[in-house]
Order: C-alpha cells, then structure tokens, then sequence
C-alpha cells in the first residue's frame, strides 16, 4: 500500500420506520428512498427497521445498478429490520443477535419479537479491511421510568464486545445505527469508552443539519410531538461511530442530516432523519498515529466510571428479574395448591360441575406463570452473565491504572502535598 493512501467512504444510514400496515405511506416512503439512494450514490447504505422483507426485495432490484451488493439480517419472529447496500463486494457478512430484548409479554411494545441483533460486513477496500456494524437497540419508551434501561445497557455491553471481538483484523470499523441511546446516556458512554470510537457528530470538520445534530425533530409529521416535548430541537438517537487502527487515520470531512423533510418532495423518508457521512482514511502521519484505546489514565479513569455505572444497572436489573421469578415461582406454587383442590372437589362429586369450570382457567394460570418464571429466570441469567464481565474488565482496568505511572506519580505528590499540610 502506497505511503500516500488516501481513500474516501460515503455512507448513509437511516431508521427507515418500515412497519407493515402501521407505518404511514410506507410504499411511498421506500420508493422515494430507493430514488435518493440511486441518485446519492454512496458507498454503504445501513438501513434498520425494514421490517418486511418484501421492501427489502423491493430496494434490492431498484438499487442492484448503483449498489450491486446487498444482503438483509434474519433473526426473531418478524426480523432485525437491518440491512445493507454496498458499492463494493461483499467479502463476509454475520450478525449477533441480543441475549435481553424486552418482554414477551410487552405484545405492544415488539422489540422481544423482532430479535434486535448487531450485523456485520467485511470489506476491503483497495487493500484496506473496513468492518461496518450496523444494529438498533431496544426502544426506550418512557425516559422517566425506563423500565428496559437494563435490557439496552446489556445491548450496548454486548455490542462493544462483539466489535472488540471481531474487529482485531480490520484496519477500519465503522458502526452506523439506532441506539435508542441520548448522546450521555449510560449505554452511549460504555460503547464509546469500551471500543474507542468516534462520533462524526462531534468530529465532523463541517456539520449541515438539523440543530444539535438530532435525529427526530419535532419539525418532522411523522413523530410523535408528545414525547418530544421536554427536547425543543429533538433527539439525537442515531449515530455515525468510527475509528482507524494503529497505522491509518480516520476523519469525518462532512456530516449531514436530513431536517424534518425530504429535499425533493417536501415530506419525510422516516419518522427518523437520514445520517449522511463522508468519511476519509489515510496512513496517519506519527502526530495522528491512534493511541490505544483505554492509553492514558484519564481514559482509565472515564473506561472505570462507566463499567462501575453499567455494573451497577446489572445488578439493580439481576435484583429485579430474580424478584419476578420469585413472585412467578410462589404463583405456580399457588396454582398447584389450586390444582389440587379442584381435583379433590371434582373426585368428591359435590361441587363437581363448579371444578371442571375453574380447571381450564387454572391451567392457563399456571402455563403462563410458568412461562413468566422461565423467562425471568433466563433474564437474570443474562444480566449475571454481564454483571460478571464487566467486573472482570472493571477488576483489569483498575489494575492498569494503579500500575501506571503518571497515575502513581500524581498520587505520591497528592500525599506529599498532605504531608505539607499536616506539618503546617
């Protein structure tokens, strides 16, 4: 590879709101999109929410001339509505799909149906191994009293370490998706400290967009003005994450967003707003050469604040999972009891018609407070499992910055400076 390579990535991505039969001009809305896409010509177009695999079928032959790779992530009941389109060959593809997402018993809510999942592709790029992710993760719902705060925590755990874990060989990862997460929330900081990435909103050497960056504004027909309400300009919920290893130099020449309607027609491609990055890549000259990741105590410290946080949310979320398998656990036992007694009462003949009534019900009761159980029990499993890594990594990182010696040097003068004091 030449000293002087430089190469330049387009890329698009977008929550594209395409749920069957409850979407608003869906048909309208992935015609125009596929349009744009054509027109727009970037190199990897990252899509969540397509839901129906016919849209997707759909923006396959309509995009095949401009985007001739493309391939759509299967998971769950209804699927993880992620999927991609690629200028360049595809050279390998996988997905991960999300230990926790929700509740089954949350009909309204779907995210447990959908089987939310993070996908992957490689590609290389003129020598280069680029790693794209994209993924959404549980929707929040109600920011006052989230109850799957737990769930998208775990997610975004489970994201960082998927990348960590496949990105060794990539000179290059980028990650574009629906996070469901505010730019400071807990979720957000892990992802970022953990795996070392960039947000092109705060990168970027030049920004055009909706204010603040947002990516569902109130300015847009399609979102709900309700939730919007305590956010004047919106919510920034959608991210263009990168970085480079050891060796290139990544930035984000210009970042746009799309701001509440489409540039040619005048209304939404989404109730979301398109991401649209330009991103550059060249060997990094040794002022830009990346440190690593959790290099320098102050990184240190941020990395062992956060994984203390996300432990913290583990165990509250363990606390309440084990105590829904406990409540379920004394129903079942209850419903046995229940059981019981109307066998005896229908072997008895007096009140027999009554028993045979409540058995149906009984047994109903008791299938569902036994598939609550199973389900509470895996939950809790799930959130002890990363409870139990990041006190691992939490343990590691502590041990990193008590050995470095900055952190060592700052702390023999804090207690010479004591000493001082005492004395005077």
């Amino acid at each position: 590879m030449k000293p002087n390579f430089s190469l330049r990535l387009r890329i698009f991505n977008l929550n594209c709101w395409g749920i069957p039969y409850l979407s608003k001009h869906r048909g309208d809305r992935v015609k125009r999109l596929g349009d744009f896409l054509n027109m727009e010509s970037f190199d990897l177009a990252l899509l969540e929410e397509v839901w129906s695999e016919q849209d997707f079928q759909y923006l396959r032959q309509k995009l095949l001339p401009t985007y001739p790779a493309a391939h759509y992530f299967r998971s769950g009941v209804i699927g993880s509505g992620l999927c991609v389109f690629s200028k360049h060959p595809i050279q390998e593809f996988t997905q991960h799909v999300y230990t926790l997402n929700g509740y089954p018993y949350m009909i309204h809510h779907g995210d447990w149906f959908c089987g939310k999942a993070v996908g992957l592709l490689v590609l290389h790029l003129s020598g280069l191994v680029l790693n794209a992710y994209v993924t959404h993760l549980h929707a929040e719902y109600n920011r006052q009293k989230d109850i799957y705060l737990a769930h998208r925590v775990a997610q975004a755990w489970e994201l960082a370490q998927f990348i960590h874990h496949t990105s060794k060989k990539a000179d290059v990862v980028l990650l574009c998706g629906d996070l469901n997460l505010h730019p400071k929330d807990l979720g957000c900081r892990l992802l970022k400290e953990w795996t070392g990435l960039h947000d092109a909103y705060l990168e970027t050497q030049d920004f055009k967009g909706s204010e603040e960056g947002c990516t569902m504004v109130p300015e847009n027909c399609y979102v709900n003005q309700r939730e919007l309400q305590p956010f004047p300009f919106g919510i920034r919920i959608d991210y263009v994450l990168y970085k480079a290893v050891s060796g290139f130099y990544i930035s984000c020449k210009t970042l746009r967003t799309t701001t509440g309607r489409d540039p040619h027609s005048g209304t939404p491609l989404s109730d979301h707003e398109a991401l649209m990055a330009t991103l550059c890549v060249r060997h990094s000259p040794p002022q830009h050469t990346p440190s690593p990741t959790h290099g320098g105590p102050a990184e240190r410290s941020r990395l062992i604040s956060v994984l203390k946080e996300a432990w913290a949310e583990m165990d509250l979320g363990m606390a309440q999972a084990r105590w829904w398998a406990t409540f379920t656990g004394y129903v079942i036992g209850l419903g046995l009891l229940l059981l019981a007694l109307l066998c005896a009462l229908a072997a008895g003949g007096g009140v027999r018609e009554v028993a045979i009534m409540l058995w149906t019900p009984s047994v109903g009761l008791l299938l569902g407070a036994g598939a609550i159980y199973l389900f509470h029990m895996q939950e809790a499993k799930g959130l002890s499992r990363a409870r139990a890594e990041l006190q691992h990594m939490l343990g590691r990182a502590r041990e990193a910055h008590d050995l470095d010696p900055e952190s060592q040097a700052a702390l023999f003068l804090g207690q010479q400076e004591g000493d001082r004091s005492e004395e005077q």
